[in-house]
């Protein structure tokens, strides 16, 4: 397993609070937990339709951590934090001891290359690639089925070795612009509206359209990689 923390949320390296850093692995952990939940009702959907998606995708797998410190001493050298930041928290009054815990989120190593199926406001429509169209259908589903609350952005994944596609470090737009680092709320879920590409996956699916600046284009045809 490797362990994960925030050392830069888009203020510049080495400004992350413990609490931020707590908060920020807590928001994380519940993106991830919500991309199983929307993947799961995905490949239902798929498979109520007898529509031939990519099956072989999951969510990695993951577990929230907190570093056990002793009276008298500090937070680990790997966390990044100081003895006076930690001091700092705990001096202001009890209350503060659960603001004040140094969080690690953490999932299995792997070692294989990582695979970009969209950006931040980027999302290709992969018509060639049978496992960027369902992931670019799957984007789509999500936007449908949160009631046009959520779109689900940098999707990126690595193989297990067995075969297997894991997505991992997932980010999203949210109306509220809530869910973590990189959501640019309804301004993200807008430009996904505007760049979105509809391909034959989202056909199949018989996915909404309404609202989309593109339109399902009956010629393209998605082709195993």
């Amino acid at each position: 397993w490797v362990a994960k923390r925030f050392y830069d949320t888009g203020m510049g390296e080495g400004t992350v609070e413990i609490q931020e850093n707590c908060l920020q692995l807590i928001k994380e952990a519940c993106q991830l937990s919500t991309t199983q939940y929307f993947l799961e009702q995905f490949i239902i959907a798929a498979r109520q339709q007898d529509v031939d998606i990519e099956k072989d995708i999951e969510v990695t797998e993951f577990k929230l951590g907190v570093e056990v410190i002793e009276a008298g001493a500090g937070p680990s050298i790997a966390s990044g934090f100081s003895l006076e930041q930690y001091k700092a928290i705990h001096e202001e009054d009890e209350s503060s001891i659960q603001e004040g815990i140094v969080v690690w989120l953490f999932e299995p190593r792997r070692n294989s290359k990582v695979r970009h199926w969209s950006g931040t406001n980027e999302y290709p429509p992969w018509h060639n690639n049978k496992l960027g169209s369902t992931l670019n259908a799957f984007a789509h589903y999500t936007y449908l089925l949160s009631q046009e609350s959520t779109v689900l952005a940098d999707i990126q994944s690595m193989s297990d070795g067995e075969g297997i596609e894991v997505l991992f470090d997932m980010m999203a737009h949210t109306l509220d612009g809530s869910s973590g680092v990189g959501d640019h709320g309804k301004s993200g879920i807008e430009t996904f509206l505007q760049k979105h590409e509809c391909g034959n996956h989202c056909r199949y699916l018989r996915l909404s359209c309404d609202g989309f600046a593109h339109s399902l284009d009956s010629t393209d045809k998605d082709e195993t990689e």
